[in-house]
């Protein structure tokens, strides 16, 4: 194994023993328990803010117009596909990836990777491993927390979502009244608040029909 790569892979086994004990220093809503995850895919979530800490993550966040996600439970009940279509710099950015429910009694996270996934870009379809573990956190029904840690070509790094439900991502009074708990969340966790994405209500989404246009 290259040093640098076991380097990443110890950094990635810090993060997530850490996981937890961020969880409770920042008082983050309650953790999506394993039970419940089914009920992810009932809606379609919509990014409303999500924040980055490594290079890479800080330019996508500067391009970004807009994000949905949606999960996908299979029959096994133990596993998903997560589909994130992005709209970066106007041009469609597409992830499927297979996801395993965890246990909570053998890992602090809620998901993670089963396996390299794909991304979809520009027509061209990769192959995408970034060892991917999601910890997701819900405070209302209509709203959701994800820390997803991930190696991102080679960086050990952070990204910070907070999701409404499709349609609620539109209510502006009850974002506005979101935001300063929004704040305390990130700066708790060591990100830049001011430097991140926030959705602007008006970008489109990237949706089936237009990246098959694309491709």
């Amino acid at each position: 194994m290259k040093p640098q790569a076991t380097g990443a892979l110890l950094l990635m086994m810090l993060l997530s023993c850490s996981a937890q004990s961020a969880s409770e220093e920042c008082n983050l809503p309650p953790k999506v328990q394993q039970q419940d995850v089914r009920k992810l895919g009932e809606v379609r979530w919509v990014v409303v803010k999500s924040f980055a800490d490594y290079p890479a993550g800080l330019e996508l966040m500067r391009n970004a117009n807009s994000s949905i996600v949606q999960f996908k439970i299979k029959d096994d009940n133990e596993s998903l596909l997560l589909t994130e279509r992005n709209i970066v710099a106007g041009n469609c950015l597409v992830f499927h990836v297979n996801m395993t429910i965890q246990d909570p009694e053998k890992s602090n996270h809620t998901l993670i990777l089963d396996g390299p996934g794909v991304q979809v870009f520009g027509g061209a379809v990769t192959p995408y491993d970034d060892k991917g573990r999601v910890d997701i956190h819900q405070g209302c029904p209509n709203c959701l927390l994800i820390v997803y840690h991930g190696v991102f070509e080679g960086t050990p790094g952070r990204i910070l979502l907070f999701y409404r439900s499709e349609g609620k991502h539109l209510d502006a009074e009850e974002l506005k009244a979101a935001e300063s708990e929004q704040r305390r969340i990130a700066e708790c966790l060591k990100f830049n608040f001011d430097g991140g994405f926030h959705y602007d209500g008006k970008a489109d989404f990237c949706l089936e029909k237009k990246e098959e246009n694309e491709a």
